[in-house]
């Protein structure tokens, strides 16, 4: 074997595996972690966040969540640029060794009652942490599977990344599930919960060993002689492109019905149907097993119909029936009307998630692909997607399913006039 082959060197099957998972696992690590976090919430709420109201105690836990979003923006403006100017795989391994400490730190947290107001700080740092991590990970490894893909399968080979997305929430409910199934609730809530944030920490570690033996994208490779000198440099001729991060900015507005499905659906229909919480993890594992399914053969098809069929599908789904699927759900809910709901809604966002990371990357030239989709990526993911279960759990409050998805209808229509009439079809660009 040559030296430097690593663990990829044996043949080119071998290299595409290694390419696929080294560039995927990362994701889907700090998506466990964030997706436990939103899982788990209610509860350690009442021991992180105290409160009269069990509802104020899961609106700052929550709170905390968003502020997590926060950090990505900044994550975004300091690694992209990075990424861009001295390459793809060592940033790749920077964010994930970051998200592990961010777990690390929440799983060994002292409560309120012991340390008294350090516990949420704590925890907010740690937030802070993974979304500065975060910040990075998705445009790093979005760009790293698209510039090592072929031509005509770049989004289905980039599709592993948003399949390790619903992979990950997939083990993080399995994790929730089997934690609350085995614990009884006091134990739970004592310290059991903390077990899935430390089972965290411990992949990132293999995250990283696995990211050491990557790599470097063909497509960086060859454009030295247009890299930027600076880093600076690299963020002001990312700005040259409005018109795509635009397009990027709007699509990420979406990852409000992600986080609405695939997060916080079992806590909602909990609160508005009195479903048992253990039902609807088993609910979200079948859902998100179907997403898992669903993603690579949606991006197969878009390699050969294009991008924007299932983009503008997807918003128009999401526009016609969120408003008849959140609704269904309240009252004395049965496992099979909240697993239908949780079906219907995943094959929606599967449809957008199958092609937007390969959009991204085909809407921006090597030289500033990664500064170009990280930066509107994370201000949108930050506005938008962060604020998504608290922003629920209060419009839920204020006017229950319909404010819900007079906010998802909104998002969907900004999405279809942008799709419509800005959106280029990216199927056929070059990545060099």
């Amino acid at each position: 074997m040559k030296a430097g082959a690593g663990c990829h060197g044996f043949t080119a099957k071998t290299n595409r595996f290694g390419v696929i998972l080294g560039g995927s696992i990362g994701h889907f690590i700090e998506w466990y972690e964030w997706s436990i976090y939103g899982l788990l919430a209610g509860v350690f709420a009442s021991q992180m966040f105290p409160s009269e109201s069990s509802t104020a105690s899961l609106i700052a836990t929550y709170s905390v969540f968003a502020i997590g979003f926060a950090g990505r923006p900044i994550g975004a403006f300091i690694l992209s640029p990075m990424a861009d100017k001295y390459g793809r795989r060592s940033l790749l391994s920077i964010t994930i060794l970051m998200a592990g400490c961010g777990s690390l730190m929440i799983g060994l947290c002292p409560t309120y009652e012991r340390i008294g107001i350090f516990a949420p700080a704590v925890i907010v740092a740690a937030r802070l942490l993974q979304g500065f991590s975060s910040g990075g990970e998705f445009q790093i490894a979005v760009t790293f599977l698209n510039e090592h893909a072929r031509k005509d399968r770049r989004a289905l080979s980039a599709s592993a990344q948003m399949v390790s997305i619903g992979l990950s929430v997939l083990v993080a409910t399995a994790v929730a599930a089997a934690t609350s199934w085995l614990f009884a609730k006091d134990v739970l809530a004592a310290w059991g919960w903390r077990l899935p944030f430390l089972l965290g920490a411990l992949m990132s570690l293999y995250g990283l060993y696995v990211r050491r033996g990557l790599a470097e994208t063909p497509a960086f490779e060859k454009s030295s002689a247009s890299r930027a000198d600076s880093l600076i440099e690299i963020v002001s001729s990312a700005g040259k492109y409005p018109r795509e991060a635009f397009v990027v900015f709007v699509v990420q507005m979406n990852s409000v019905q992600f986080y609405l499905w695939l997060i916080f659906l079992p806590t909602y229909a909990n609160l508005v149907g009195g479903l048992d919480r253990w039902e609807g993890f088993v609910g979200n594992i079948v859902a998100t097993a179907a997403y898992c399914i669903a993603v690579p053969i949606f991006a197969g098809l878009s390699d050969r119909f294009g991008r924007k069929p299932f983009l503008i599908a997807s918003a128009a789904c999401f526009f016609l029936f969120t408003y008849p699927l959140l609704s269904s759900l309240i009252g004395d809910l049965g496992f099979w009307t909240f697993l239908l709901v949780s079906l219907v809604g995943t094959l929606f966002i599967s449809l957008n998630n199958a092609v937007i990371g390969t959009l991204f990357a085909e809407l921006f030239p090597t030289e500033v692909r990664t500064s170009g989709i990280g930066i509107p990526y994370a201000v949108s993911a930050a506005i938008f997607g962060g604020t998504a279960p608290m922003a629920a759990t209060w419009l839920h409050q204020s006017g229950g399913p319909l404010f819900i998805s007079a906010y998802v209808m909104a998002i969907c229509a900004v999405t279809l006039v942008t799709h419509l009439l800005i959106t280029p079809e990216t199927r056929a660009r070059p990545l060099g």
